[in-house]
């Protein structure tokens, strides 16, 4: 085997204790046998200020998608959105609840195992904003949440983080917008990124319509995501206590129905 592969095997092994190891603690809570982004096998780029001040993927997420993939709807901060809880977002004509395939067997732990296991194939691909929905080789972070529910389950979930935020607040049993209460394999959204303290975040408008960010919840205080290409694409990273804490608006399971 040639050091490449060796690498690949020892990275994808790590990979995986981290996903085991959030599995064993499925709440919001850190709890015992918390793994650090550090210790999880992941660099600290998304809270490097030398990195993130400057990048522009970053602070617009994606945003102003409707200008690029066919089937965005125009987002809109106000009109329909401009409320701060998870009821802001007013239907979307047409939107419909999505159920697994019921020809696709659920993993042992049901079927958000199915959703994180397909989630963690794509472990460090490339980020690039608008990316082809029908083409996995990169994602933007409502790609990449929305491709890990259809490879996984056949689930068809809309096409960017505002759409995807209205039909969890719209069809799920399960919605909230303290992130401590994140179970595994939720959907997680957030505004976009404005700095690394509280301070940036303090009168920020959490109306849904500014959602720009969203990824899925591992469990012990993990998140899987992509947030841009000098962060690293899909990436692994705590939630608390950090930007991603203070930027949150509002999350839910999409496999729990009303």
């Amino acid at each position: 085997m040639t050091k490449n592969g060796v690498r690949l095997v020892l990275w994808g092994c790590c990979l995986f204790l981290v996903l085991a190891g959030c599995g064993r603690g499925n709440t919001g809570g850190a709890g015992e046998g918390g793994v650090s982004t550090m210790q999880s096998g992941m660099d600290a780029r998304l809270f490097d200020q030398e990195v993130t001040e400057d990048d522009a993927l970053l602070h617009q997420g994606d945003a102003g998608l409707d200008k690029q993939v066919p089937g965005v709807p125009p987002q809109n901060g106000t009109a329909g959105g401009g409320g701060t809880g998870p009821r802001a977002l007013q239907e979307t004509p047409g939107m419909a609840p999505a159920r697994p395939n019921p020809a696709i067997a659920p993993q042992a732990g049901g079927y958000t195992e199915n959703v994180l296991s397909t989630a963690a194939m794509y472990f460090g691909t490339p980020y690039e904003y608008g990316s082809d929905r029908s083409d996995p080789s990169t994602f933007d972070c409502s790609d990449y949440t929305r491709w890990s529910y259809l490879y996984a389950l056949g689930m068809n979930l809309p096409q960017d983080s505002r759409s995807q935020a209205q039909y969890v607040r719209s069809f799920s049993s399960r919605v909230y917008t303290d992130i401590h209460q994140a179970q595994r394999g939720d959907l997680l959204f957030f505004i976009g990124y404005r700095g690394g303290q509280p301070d940036a975040y303090r009168g920020a408008s959490k109306a849904m319509g500014n959602i720009s960010h969203c990824g899925l919840y591992l469990g012990n205080g993990k998140m899987i995501h992509t947030a841009s290409a000098r962060t690293g694409g899909v990436r692994i990273d705590n939630v608390f206590d950090n930007h991603l804490e203070y930027r949150f608006v509002m999350g839910g399971s999409v496999l729990q129905l009303k």
